[in-house]
């Protein structure tokens, strides 16, 4: 047997995303936090430890994809362990686990996916989807009869930064009446055909910038002519310095 040593140590906010017992996490925040980076990875080592599991990886674009996730994996991951299917957006490993490379650039893109049986969902900078897009694909999340070797599994991973049309839905769902890293169950998920089911076992992991130690020192400057409240808001991770901004296209 030999050995891969593969190119990715959390930093402390990132382990504390591998690490939870929550099904339902976001971790957001400031830009430049790692959160895409620890979104990646996380979807990488339940692929690498579940042989079978299929992921699903989205962003709101095919083009915010392929310069966030599809090219860094292809770099990421060595050739013994897996490689990327091009026709069909996926990154195929050894023990037939996949990651599905997926976007919702329109409202009803969501739609492509209604068969779809989801075992990990990550959606990266989740506030530029819509409410309806990102509970529509949480409907998508189950095992089926597949069984995974964890018990972690089904999981929700959204990362993002404040604002955007998903900014009130994951605000009032994750942030609102919870404690930052604090586990709280998420009753919009309950069976509501189970009295006694509280729903999902989610948390709030914050993101600063302080978090990443790789961040340039004056990364924060870049901001400085954005509007007070918006540079706030990206440099900071406050969820309280902007609202959402409607988007809906159809």
């Amino acid at each position: 047997m030999t050995q891969i040593d593969l190119d990715y140590a959390p930093q402390p906010r990132q382990a504390l995303l591998h690490g939870t017992v929550a099904n339902q996490i976001f971790y957001g925040g400031a830009a430049g936090g790692g959160k895409s980076h620890a979104l990646r990875w996380d979807a990488i080592a339940f692929c690498l430890e579940n042989p079978g599991c299929d992921v699903y990886l989205f962003r709101r674009t095919l083009g915010e994809l392929q310069d966030n996730h599809i090219r860094k994996i292809r770099n990421e991951i060595p050739a013994v362990l897996g490689e990327y299917k091009t026709n069909e957006q996926r990154f195929v490993f050894y023990n037939g686990s996949g990651i599905n490379f997926c976007y919702c650039e329109k409202e009803q893109d969501v739609h492509r996916y209604q068969g779809a049986e989801m075992h990990w969902l990550g959606v990266d900078e989740a506030s530029h989807l819509t409410e309806y897009q990102l509970t529509y694909l949480r409907g998508r999340v189950r095992l089926g009869s597949w069984a995974p070797k964890t018990k972690l599994l089904p999981r929700i991973v959204f990362a993002s930064n404040p604002g955007g049309p998903g900014h009130t839905f994951l605000k009032k769902t994750f942030i609102d009446g919870s404690v930052p890293e604090e586990l709280f169950r998420d009753g919009t998920m309950a069976d509501p055909k189970n009295p006694d089911d509280e729903g999902w076992l989610s948390v709030f992991i914050p993101a600063k910038m302080r978090d990443n130690k790789y961040l340039a020192s004056n990364y924060a400057g870049q901001f400085s002519a954005l509007p007070p409240e918006l540079a706030r808001a990206l440099t900071e991770g406050d969820w309280d310095a902007v609202v959402g901004a409607a988007r809906h296209n159809i």
